[in-house]
Parts: C-alpha cells; structure tokens; sequence
C-alpha cells in the first residue's frame, strides 16, 4: 500500500499534460500542421485522388509554372507535382514515424538494460554506444544503402541503426535516478519481480522525456532521408519522397525554382511543426511547469 502511495505523485506530473499542451500557442499550430500532413499522407495510401492526375501520369505542360490546372506547376515530363508532393507525403512521414518506432523499440530496451542491470553490464553497454556513435551517421547509411539497396526497408534500416542511441541514453539516465526512489525501492522490499519492477514502476514515470525525445526523431529522419535522397543515395524510381523531389527540382533551381521550393517548403514545415511539437511537450511535462 506504501508503494502505491509513493509512486503516485511521480505518475501524477503526466496527468493533465495534454490540456496544458493545448494551451501552448506554437504547439496548437504544430498540431494542427502535422495533422493536415498526416491526413494528406493517409490519403494518398488510401488512393483517395485530391488532383485530376496521378502522380506518375504525364501531360502535355512540360515544366509549366503553378496555375490553376496545376497549383504546383509540372516537372520536366509534363506530371503534377502537387500530386507527386502529396505522394511523397506519404513516404516521407511513414519513414519518419517508423524511425522514431524503431529508435523506441530499440532504444528502450538497450537502454532499460544498461541501466537496470548493474555497473558491469552498464559500463559494457555505455561503451557499445560510445563505438556506435564513433562511426560517422552518413557512412553507416550508405553502407547498408549499398548492402541492402536503395528502397524503403534499406532506407529504414540505415535510419534506424543510426537513431537509437541517443533514445537509448536517454532511457538508461531515467532508470538510473528512478531506481533510486522510494517507489522503486519499496516494490523491490514486496518482493516484485524485476521485469515487473521495470514495466510498473520505472518505465511509466520515464515515459514523459521518451515522449519528447521521439517527437525530435520524427523530424531528424525526415531530414537524412531527404539529405540522402537529394545526394541520390536514398530512394530510387518510382519511388517519390520529398527529398527525391527536391533532388529532381535542384538540377532546375534556376529556370524553374518551383519544382525545388514546393518539396522543400513540405519539408521546412514538417520539421518545423515537429520541433515546436517537441518543445511544447517538453513544457507540458515538467513537473515544475503549471500553464
């Protein structure tokens, strides 16, 4: 009984975070923003058309400005690129958030490990992470770009081994300084079961810096994939991302500025609202923050 009425006040900081994220400014408009893009992504994978063309459909209007039979103009073979843009919507924000999956999986499970396991195991995980972080992030993507090739899986692959082990530090600093809490240590005088301990106690009261270290993965790999699509290691055609537009649209940047702006402008906003969405977050669970 003891336990539970320890452990309360730690579970209580989240309770409400969701109201007092709401009345964060920036955050709302983030929201909002993400929830347009998430909505465009969902339907283009639903097939649902927003435009008289397809994506890979081309016409008669080769590199035409934005009007009002294409509002984002067309590229070089006559297509839409606002319907490409909203199909790369969808490949963009589905890397972005199957990263962040990724780097939580991984990432929670190591770092819960090396900091519930004792110093030895600590110490020898700890220096895993440093080696990992020794090899430099691009030269691991383009190893497993090479490896694997140049489609979403290795795409994903590449992001994911290199975005786990900030989540992964992050985990093992909360078990650290939560182990130590009387909650903890009252469960363990109960006679509860480590992975019990674990799942009950330590892993629910470090959920809140997990939450808001994830929503900066989202947009970080959203970036690599566009920087490593724009480089022309990431996808290869048919496939479309923002960054592969981008890629497509810088070889004109100065006859047609519109084929680059329009996938970077989808990029700029998506990382920006993702940011603001982190650092309201951030605000909105801690403890010491009353909005």
């Amino acid at each position: 009984m003891q336990a539970i009425q320890i452990a309360e006040p730690v579970k209580n900081v989240e309770k409400g975070a969701f109201h007092r994220l709401l009345k964060i400014g920036s955050a709302r408009i983030a929201l909002f923003v993400i929830f347009v893009l998430c909505g465009l992504a969902v339907v283009s994978y639903l097939g649902i058309p927003l435009s008289p063309y397809s994506y890979d459909q081309t016409t008669e209007s080769l590199l035409s400005a934005p009007s009002w039979a294409h509002p984002m103009g067309t590229d070089e073979l006559g297509r839409d690129l606002f319907s490409r843009v909203i199909y790369g919507s969808r490949l963009s924000i589905s890397i972005g958030f199957l990263t962040a999956l990724i780097a939580f999986v991984i990432g929670t499970i190591y770092g819960a490990i090396a900091g519930y396991g004792g110093q030895v195991l600590d110490a020898v995980l700890m220096r895993g992470i440093d080696i990992a972080y020794a090899l430099p992030d691009l030269l691991v993507m383009i190893l497993v770009g090479v490896l694997i090739g140049r489609g979403t899986t290795g795409i994903l692959i590449a992001l994911g081994l290199v975005s786990w082990m900030g989540t992964a530090r992050l985990v093992r600093a909360q078990f650290l300084q939560l182990q130590h809490e009387e909650f903890v240590e009252a469960a363990r005088a109960c006679g509860q079961p480590t992975w019990q301990i674990i799942f009950k106690h330590l892993l629910p009261n470090a959920i809140g810096p997990i939450i808001v270290a994830l929503t900066f993965t989202v947009p970080s790999a959203i970036l690599a994939e566009s920087t490593l699509s724009f480089i022309g290691l990431g996808l290869s055609p048919p496939a479309c991302s923002w960054g592969t537009l981008a890629n497509d649209g810088f070889r004109a940047l100065r006859t047609d500025p519109h084929l680059i702006f329009f996938p970077s402008l989808f990029i700029f906003l998506t990382v920006l609202s993702f940011n603001f969405l982190g650092d309201g977050l951030r605000d909105a669970l801690d403890p010491r923050t009353r909005l």
